[in-house]
């Protein structure tokens, strides 16, 4: 009975044994699997900080971040808008993370089929920590670019500069870098306004009306007439705001790299042209300014006339006598230059001085080119460049001369910015009321009776003068073959407000102008459709009186 008892209390101890340990194995194995688990955890991530802070990734410093740039908009003188910032992104790759680089550089040709699939896959090669891919995608390609779940893909979110209006003004608004900077036109000269904190939009003077117009006509006529270039200049000679200026051909600033350097050219304000005889009105200013001659005086411009050892040629030369009046009107080269030597170099250079032409255009604009002068000044000078041989200048110099004389006298310097009745307008006198008067008469006379009939508009009193200059022969002297051709005009008569100019660089004959090329056939028309087209919407354009043919 002992023995028993003893058999099966030892074998019930064994059997709990069994269990206990049973238990205490599995307990040991799950803290096994767990501590396993934990270190393989822990293993798997200081493999990742390795990978991610040495052995392939890039430190988050390297990585392109989000650009945070303001930029205000630019708008012109009514509000319409000009160039504006957009939110965009730029397409970015992480080549050691790009698991196929041949595989994602044909994926994404084939959504973007403009970028070279050969060039993405060498950039997806370099051992680089990051390279840039494309610039300026939209919201929604960016979106289809991020479906294609290609490893090593990323995106920064940038701003980009935009122009609704692409061509129109490209010249004067001008465009940014990809880094947001201003480098031409009104995007360059208010680089720091723009770019300040809270900036307002900025209104420039221009007109996108005025604009359309002057921009259509003269590409119409650089098209007609085979120019090589056109170009034009609207101001407002009381304020000196440029209402509008163009050159043809113009660019998309949207894109300034994709077109020619010279299609970015701003030629009203950069080139510089012997612009003939749209000289000549102020010849007579001076004239009149300093006494020398009159309107009553009769030039014998029927005669040979010989300046040292050269004789002064007329076109359409006069069988009779001409006064100032009429000398301008039928654009005598002999008569202004009687007028021109009485004059001098001295007083001729102080007057042109004063009329800003021996100097860039002080504007806030970058593109203002300086005038090409005559070192040698001498008595023949003087006489070429009274009716405008031998002193080069931009269009836009000229057009704020010509506005001077005819704005009261009164120079004012031109601008890009809209005017704020909050800034007096501030101008120098350069000629006396009576002479302005006298030749805001005479320049109209030009138009009803002289040679700038063409540009004649009912109901706006234009004024004018044409000029047609040779240009300067690669030989030596002047290629009689090769013109600049201009009509330079304002409006109204009875109270001038607008100046103007219409340029054309080398326009041919065509069927009509009886063979002929020079501006009363083609600078003088494209000036009058300009007029015909803006003088509805300029306030104040209208002429309040009718011409009477001018009196000496």
């Amino acid at each position: 009975m002992t023995e028993s008892h003893t058999f099966q209390g030892q074998q019930t101890l064994t059997l709990a044994d069994e269990e206990y340990r049973t238990v205490t194995e599995g307990r040991i194995r799950i803290r096994i699997g767990v501590f396993a688990f934990v270190f393989m955890v822990l293993i798997a991530v200081v493999r990742l900080a390795e990978i991610s802070l040495f052995s392939g990734g890039a430190h988050q410093g390297d990585l392109p971040q989000a650009i945070k740039i303001k930029r205000a908009d630019l708008t012109d003188r009514n509000g319409e808008l000009l160039a504006t910032t957009l939110e965009t992104y730029s397409l970015y790759a992480e080549p050691r993370r790009v698991w196929n680089s041949a595989e994602t550089a044909e994926i994404l040709s084939r959504l973007r089929p403009h970028l070279d699939r050969l060039k993405i896959q060498g950039k997806l090669d370099l051992d680089r920590s990051f390279v840039w891919l494309e610039r300026g995608l939209t919201p929604k390609e960016r979106q289809a670019v991020f479906a294609l779940g290609l490893p090593g893909l990323s995106f920064r979110k940038e701003p980009k500069r935009v122009y609704p209006r692409q061509f129109l003004a490209s010249h004067m608004v001008g465009f940014t870098d990809v880094d947001m900077t201003g480098v031409a036109g009104a995007e360059r000269a208010f680089d720091d306004v723009l770019k300040s904190e809270n900036a307002p939009s900025v209104a420039l003077s221009l007109d996108l009306r005025v604009q359309f117009a002057l921009t259509d006509e003269l590409a119409k006529a650089r098209e007609k007439f085979d120019a090589l270039d056109a170009n034009g200049v609207v101001m407002d000679i009381r304020t000196g705001e440029i209402i509008a200026m163009a050159s043809v051909p113009n660019f998309n600033p949207n894109a300034p790299g994709a077109t020619l350097p010279e299609t970015r050219f701003n030629h009203a304000a950069m080139s510089t042209y012997d612009l003939g005889s749209v000289f000549k009105p102020l010849t007579m200013a001076m004239a009149l300014e300093d006494s020398v001659a009159d309107k009553v005086e009769m030039f014998p411009v029927q005669k040979p006339y010989k300046v040292l050892s050269k004789y002064i040629r007329d076109d359409h030369p006069s069988d009779v006598p001409l006064n100032m009046i009429d000398v301008l009107g039928e654009s005598s080269n002999r008569g202004t230059a009687m007028i021109a030597q009485r004059i001098g170099a001295e007083r001729q250079q102080h007057h042109l001085r004063n009329l800003g032409l021996l100097d860039r255009v002080g504007y806030e604009l970058a593109e203002s080119a300086k005038p090409q002068v005559q070192k040698n000044w001498g008595e023949m000078a003087t006489v070429t460049v009274s009716y405008g041989h031998g002193l080069s200048v931009t269009p836009l110099a000229l057009t704020a001369a010509i506005g001077a004389m005819l704005n009261d006298g009164v120079y004012v310097t031109p601008t890009v910015q809209k005017y704020s009745m909050a800034s007096p307008v501030e101008g120098r006198r350069v000629f006396r009321s009576e002479v302005s008067q006298d030749m805001v008469d005479m320049m109209r006379n030009v138009v009803t009776n002289g040679t700038g009939r063409k540009a004649n508009v009912p109901g706006y009193g234009v004024m004018g003068k044409t000029g047609t200059a040779e240009k300067p022969s690669a030989e030596g002297g002047y290629d009689q073959k090769r013109l600049v051709t201009s009509f330079v005009a304002a409006f109204p008569h009875s109270n001038p407000r607008y100046a103007m100019i219409v340029t054309l660089d080398e326009p041919k004959a065509i069927e009509g102008t009886y063979g002929y090329a020079t501006a009363g056939w083609n600078a003088t028309p494209t000036a009058g459709n300009v007029i015909r087209r803006i003088g509805p919407i300029l306030p104040g354009a209208r002429d309040t009186r009718q011409f009477a043919k001018v009196q000496p």
